[in-house]
């Protein structure tokens, strides 16, 4: 008996890691409803990575350095990343990607894109809430992020989701040396209930 509880131990940590810190979560693609509206969200996989790439350059078309290589790269380290993806009528139409630091604590909005015609109807704010779960979930305390001077819009979906200023970064936008905003959201541990 012994012997088979120390191969399933090991079994175990095999398929989910000793320290469960360390990995991003597994995710499962369901169905949601906001404003009416019937979308599924799903993690993004390789075969996305040119809707991923078209999306974010209408978005932001200043924007050069995120193309397919960058998102092949992103998307193939599934230990530190997550990208999720809003699809309507198998369409993209909004995606964040997330960076998990285990050290640090921290997971880092590494892009968050909504497009044009699905803008101011929760879709940000939704997938931000989506990261907050997971975040806490795993026990992680900040979610950061960075954002350009000018996106005055942006920021203020930061600020009312919660974020704050922490500082500037001078000339952080590769495309015309614009500084970026660093923001954090502390993330509040949940009470647990029935203990």
């Amino acid at each position: 008996m012994n012997r088979l509880l120390k191969n399933f131990k090991l079994l175990f940590n095999l398929l989910h890691g000793p320290d469960t810190q360390t990995f991003v979560p597994t995710f499962n693609n369901h169905p949601v409803n906001l404003k009416n509206r019937s979308y599924l969200l799903c993690r993004a996989l390789i075969t996305d990575i040119p809707e991923l790439v078209k999306l974010r350059q209408r978005v932001f078309p200043q924007e050069t350095a995120w193309d397919r290589k960058v998102f092949t790269s992103e998307l193939k380290n599934t230990q530190e990343k997550l990208y999720l993806l809003l699809r309507f009528n198998d369409q993209l139409v909004a995606f964040i990607g997330t960076d998990f630091n285990p050290k640090q604590h921290d997971v880092h909005i590494t892009s968050l894109a909504v497009a044009e015609n699905f803008q101011h109807q929760g879709l940000a704010t939704f997938l931000l809430k989506v990261v907050k779960e997971i975040a806490q979930q795993r026990d992680y305390q900040t979610i950061s992020l960075e954002v350009r001077l000018s996106n005055k819009s942006a920021q203020q979906l930061y600020t009312d989701f919660g974020f704050i200023c922490l500082g500037l970064t001078k000339e952080y936008y590769q495309s015309n040396h614009e500084d970026a905003i660093n923001m954090q959201y502390k993330i509040k541990k949940e009470s647990k209930k029935n203990e």
